[in-house]
């Protein structure tokens, strides 16, 4: 029967101490009849030792050995190579002692939230981590187990600088997790309120930030300066939210800002928020918050307000709107892609190129796909060339019309060497032979 040929293959087992030559032998038996076969191949795989086998399970091509015979991975593991493994293994691991995994792991993401793996999550937490990164694309939903993991992260893993975690809307959970961490360097995380913020201005190694916020600031609140930061991402439900916010928020050390609305299925779980406020969009008072914001010394500002709802059209932009933007003179990165930028025109393209010399990156309204015809003409594009001589990367539409190349602007501009990457988006064009 089943039952005395696994009794058999263990007593070969126990025999040969679980050596290679036992687990040749069992091989061979599993080869021999299909009568030994699953008997054979249940006692070889309850009495592996190390990761060999597994790992040989993968696709040809996937593994390979070096030449000190050592095995390796040519690739990462794609979704479909770690169905293989399936979750038997995984419960398999789970009973393993921590000191048997990986002692010296550097870095983790652990993208699952079901939580009967949370016992395997637990061992391979261990304190040489320094990189940790929980969740996927969506938050995880709070729930009394990833309460009690979160809360045992400081003493499992004293010396993290980089961690990613999106609980809910527990705020103040990740924010005195994150506190007890003296090396944290960079943060990204969900939605914070004033009172979390104001936790995070006192720890003075982060320098990279990313949070959410909602429009439910109260205008009488202090203001909150992070002095130590060099990067910071803020993410909303609509444009809307980030007025009033950043009117109590300071940056004076940051050198690089990332504001960007959240696409149609993130932020639909804000729908009620977002009607309360008035559809006409207040890009004005935002430019004025953001200038006052941020010190003049910021060095990359990339706005991205995609509309949400699919009839809706980009957020235009004027002149008089990005005036604020020009008292950031050591700008070396200006993304405004998202924008409909048809109604500046050359003389205020000539103005914007005068306050930022040190541009390398432009990007400027060519995500807007309606046809639209621009005001900008080859004149602008030349008065950016003339003036940003650092430029290597631009991304403009503009009317492109063949033009006089004897005219004293265009034979006085000295051509730039450095421009590798040019889009001109939906631009125009008449007489394309002499356009090129």
């Amino acid at each position: 029967s089943t039952e005395i040929l696994l009794d058999i293959f263990e007593t070969a087992i126990d025999n040969n101490f679980k050596g290679r030559k036992s687990r040749a032998t069992l091989a061979a038996l599993a080869r021999t009849c299909r009568t030994f076969k699953e008997p054979a191949l249940d006692t070889l795989w309850k009495n592996i030792n190390g990761f060999e086998p597994l790992i040989s399970c993968l696709p040809e091509g996937v593994v390979e050995r070096t030449t000190e015979g050592m095995l390796t991975l040519t690739r990462p593991l794609s979704l479909s190579d770690w169905n293989i493994i399936d979750n038997r293994v995984m419960q398999a691991l789970v009973c393993t002692p921590s000191s048997a995994l990986f002692p010296n792991l550097r870095c983790l993401e652990w993208w699952d939230e079901p939580e009967y793996f949370f016992p395997l999550l637990r061992i391979l937490l261990v304190a040489t981590i320094r990189s940790l990164k929980f969740g996927s694309r969506y938050p995880w939903v709070p729930s009394f187990a990833k309460s009690s993991l979160l809360a045992s992260l400081g003493a499992r893993c004293p010396s993290i600088q980089h961690f990613v975690c999106d609980y809910g809307g527990d705020s103040d959970a990740i924010c005195e997790l994150v506190c007890g961490w003296q090396g944290l360097s960079y943060l990204r995380t969900g939605v914070l309120e004033p009172p979390s913020l104001h936790f995070l201005t006192s720890l003075p190694s982060l320098k990279s930030l990313q949070f959410k916020i909602l429009d439910d600031s109260d205008d009488t609140q202090s203001t909150l300066t992070f002095s130590q930061l060099d990067k910071v991402d803020i993410i909303a439900p609509a444009h809307h939210c980030f007025t009033r916010r950043l009117r109590n928020l300071r940056f004076p050390s940051c050198r690089s800002a990332v504001l960007v609305t959240m696409d149609n299925d993130a932020a639909f779980q804000y729908e009620e928020l977002l009607e309360l406020y008035d559809e006409s969009p207040d890009i004005p008072n935002f430019m004025v918050s953001f200038s006052e914001c941020f010190s003049p010394d910021l060095e990359q500002i990339e706005l991205d307000f995609t509309q949400l709802g699919e009839d809706s059209g980009p957020l235009v932009l004027d002149f008089d709107m990005v005036a604020p933007l020009l008292t950031f003179s050591r700008l070396t990165k200006l993304d405004l892609n998202s924008f409909s930028t048809a109604t500046i025109d050359d003389d205020a393209l000539k103005k914007m190129a005068h306050s930022w010399p040190q541009l390398e990156k432009f990007y400027f309204g060519t995500a807007d796909h309606e046809l639209v015809s621009p005001s900008l003409t080859f004149i602008g594009l030349i008065h950016l060339i003339r003036h940003c001589r650092h430029l290597c990367d631009i991304a403009m539409s503009f009317c492109a019309s063949s033009m006089d190349t004897d005219c004293e602007l265009f034979s006085q501009t000295i051509p730039n060497e450095k421009i590798t990457r040019m889009r001109v988006g939906i631009s125009p064009i008449a007489d394309h032979v002499a356009v090129a």
